[in-house]
Formats: structure tokens, C-alpha cells, sequence
């Protein structure tokens, strides 16, 4: 392997890493909603919903945090997103009252809404053409493998709700990303975006159609809204229905969606190697998923069938936003607008993040979580579609 491509899979991977970190906030405060409740003084559902605070930085701002990261660069963006994360930490460590935490949870998601900002544009502007979709296809997946280091950064500090410490780890954590993160983003120059000159039919596309973008983002934003959903509620579920403790559900759920995430990624990353591939794949997998959903929530299944359901779910969702997320260089073009298309396609994602657990842990009955699932992936499918018919139309430049 030369240096070239092992510099190349080294910067993906720390990429991944430091966008995964950035989303294990949410796994932590998950198990935790017990013993938060107790601090606050509140019922869990206060804290289950106040999760949407999470998400409602990129959900409102994430187009301006793509403008911020096209001005100042992905270099400045990366240290600005982890300075934001750690000052959410701190505040969480002591918020013994309802705003203090969310307010705690506004910062690490504005940290959030920038490192899915700033990654994605990283990877477009730096990347080889021949790697860009695959590395985002890769890339995409980051989410769930976040919740899911989440929720086994906190498992040790479960027995005593011990949820500072947790919160001290999680600085540590992204301590270390800023270390590694800063080792490779130093070797990149803005002013040589390194092997990617565009070329002639590239530089006829070199902005952005706004119905390109929406329906792409539509696209990446609803399997999303499903997968956050059932995050939030599987190990509550499992563990209620099937008679086994918390702690149990969570690990195995932790440890089902990091394989699945890794080693899901990379095979899609092969697999959605051209629009078409990328296509045919979501149609497959959203049809896998719907099933998926079912063995996973019908309460007959047994805590095997169930287990199961939950890795094919995590492998449909891999391949659903890996093949769309592919598309994303093809959306974006080649001009200087890749930061700001980013944070549209983030928007989408953090708007359906920011309604998903008000809904979900408002669902009483399983066959809404099911039927929920079907409608989002029908219509996920639908826009991707679109999506491709208009990459292959001549557009109306935004």
C-alpha cells in the first residue's frame, strides 16, 4: 500500500471517528434518563423529549454552519466543533436543573451540526473522484456507530448513575479526536485540494440544483428519523417485552450497531460504486428494512427473532444512507457551495431528529413503529428516484 492511500484511509477513518464522537452524546443520556430524572426532579419523558435539543442547532442553523465552514475551512471548523462539544460536556457534568442540561445538550449539538458539516465537505474537496462517493458512502454511517459508543462509554457507570464521569469520558474522548484529527487535517493545504482538479464536465456543474438537493436530503433524512427512533426506544422495548434487564438490551444493541455500522459501511461503500448500483441498492434494502422492522418490534418474536430484526435493520440502514449519501458529490458538483449542500442535507437529518422522540415516545402500540417505518422508507425510495431522474435531466442551477 503506498503512503498516498494509506494517508487517504487514515483521514477517512479519523473522520468517521471524530463525527462518531461527536454523536455519542445522545447514547449517553439514553440509559441515563432514569437517573437524570431523579437529579432534575422531573419524569423521564421530560427527559426523553428534552433529547430534541440535541438536534435543534443543526435543525435550524445548519445551512449557516455550511456557509461558516466554506469561509473559514474545514481546519478551523474541526477544532470549533470539539471546543463546542467539551463546553456541552462540562455544562452537563454539573446541570442538576432542566435548561442547564439542555442548554448543555444545544452545545454538544452545535458541535454535532458542525462536524456533519464539515466532514462531508472535507471528504468532497480533498478526496480523489474515484473515492469520494465511497468514502461518504462509508462515511454515513457514522451515526448509529456514535449512539451506539454512546451507549457503551456508559456502561460501566450505570450500577452507580454515576453520569459525570460519563461526561468526563466523553471530554477525554473528544480530546483525543482534536489530537488525531489535528495530526492528519495539518498535512492538508486549502489551497491544494489534493489530486482533485476539475475537470471540464465537473466545472459545467459546478453549483448546485436546489431540487437536487432537497430531494436527496429528503432522501438521507427519513430512513434517519426511523433509525434515530428506534435507537431511542429498542432497549427500553426489549428489555420491557422480552423480560431481560437495561443494561442487557443496551449493550447488545451497542454491540449489534457498531459491527453492523463498520463492516456494513465498508461493503456498501464497494457496492454503491455508480448512481444506478447506488439506486437499485436503497430500493432492496428499504424493503429489507420494513421487514426488519417488523421481527424487531412484534412482541411474539422472542428476544432471538427480535435480535435478529435488529441487525438486519442496522444493515438495511447502512446500506439505505450509505447508497443516497453516494450520490452526494453528484448533488453538490464541483464549485464552492459543498459545505453549505452539506448542511442542507444536515438540516433535513437534524429536523427529522428533532421530531423523532417527541413521536416515538409518544407511540404506545408497536405496529406504529412498524407502519411509521414503512411510510418513511416508501417514501425515501420515491425521492431517491427522483433524485436520479433529475441528476440525468438538465437543471435549473440555484
Amino acid at each position: 500500500m503506498t503512503r498516498g492511500k494509506t494517508f487517504t484511509i487514515g483521514l477517512i477513518l479519523i473522520i468517521y471517528i471524530y463525527a462518531a464522537a461527536s454523536m455519542a452524546v445522545v447514547g449517553m443520556v439514553v440509559p441515563f434518563i432514569g437517573t437524570i430524572s431523579g437529579i432534575q426532579h422531573v419524569s423521564p419523558a421530560v427527559v426523553g423529549k428534552g433529547l430534541s435539543f440535541f438536534s435543534l442547532p443543526a435543525a435550524i442553523l445548519s445551512f449557516m454552519f455550511g456557509m461558516t465552514v466554506d469561509r473559514i475551512g474545514v481546519r478551523k471548523s474541526f477544532v470549533l466543533s470539539i471546543i463546542l462539544t467539551v463546553a456541552g460536556d462540562a455544562l452537563l457534568m454539573s446541570a442538576r436543573d432542566v435548561w442547564p442540561f439542555r442548554i448543555g445538550l444545544m452545545l454538544t449539538g452545535c458541535g454535532f451540526a458542525y462536524a456533519t458539516t464539515t466532514s462531508p465537505a472535507l471528504l468532497m474537496k480533498y478526496l480523489p473522484p474515484d473515492i469520494r462517493s465511497r468514502a461518504l458512502a462509508f462515511w454515513s454511517t457514522f451515526a448509529p456507530a456514535g449512539y451506539s459508543a454512546g451507549l457503551l462509554l456508559v456502561v460501566p457507570f450505570l450500577h452507580d448513575g454515576n453520569w459525570a464521569m460519563a461526561c468526563l469520558f466523553h471530554i477525554g474522548l473528544m480530546v483525543a479526536a482534536l489530537m488525531a484529527g489535528g495530526a492528519f487535517l495539518m498535512r492538508l493545504h486549502d489551497g491544494e485540494p489534493a489530486r482533485n482538479a476539475p475537470t471540464t464536465a465537473e466545472g459545467a456543474a459546478a453549483r448546485p440544483a436546489f431540487s437536487r438537493v432537497l430531494t436527496l436530503a429528503l432522501s438521507v433524512a427519513l430512513p434517519n428519523a426511523v433509525a434515530y427512533g428506534t435507537s431511542l426506544v429498542a432497549p427500553a422495548y426489549l428489555a420491557r417485552v422480552h423480560a431481560i434487564s437495561l443494561g442487557t438490551t443496551s449493550t447488545e444493541v451497542a454491540l449489534i450497531k457498531i459491527v453492523v455500522m463498520l463492516l456494513g459501511g465498508g461493503l456498501i461503500s464497494l457496492l454503491a460504486s455508480t448512481q444506478q448500483r447506488a439506486l437499485v441498492l436503497f430500493a432492496v434494502m428499504a424493503v429489507v428494512g420494513a421487514g426488519a422492522q417488523f421481527m424487531l418490534f412484534f412482541p411474539p418474536s422472542g428476544i432471538v427473532l427480535a435480535s435478529v430484526g435488529l441487525f438486519l435493520w442496522m444493515f438495511a440502514y447502512s446500506s439505505l444512507s450509505g447508497s443516497a449519501m453516494s450520490l452526494l458529490p453528484a448533488v453538490a458538483g464541483s464549485g464552492n457551495a459543498r459545505g453549505v449542500v452539506s448542511g442542507i442535507v444536515g438540516q433535513f437529518i437534524s429536523v427529522s431528529s428533532v421530531v423523532v422522540p417527541s413521536l416515538y415516545f409518544s407511540i404506545a402500540a408497536w405496529t406504529d413503529y412498524v407502519l411509521f417505518a414503512v411510510l418513511a422508507l416508501s417514501s425515501a425510495t420515491l425521492l431517491l428516484f427522483l433524485t436520479r431522474r433529475a441528476l440525468r435531466q438538465p437543471r435549473a442551477v440555484a
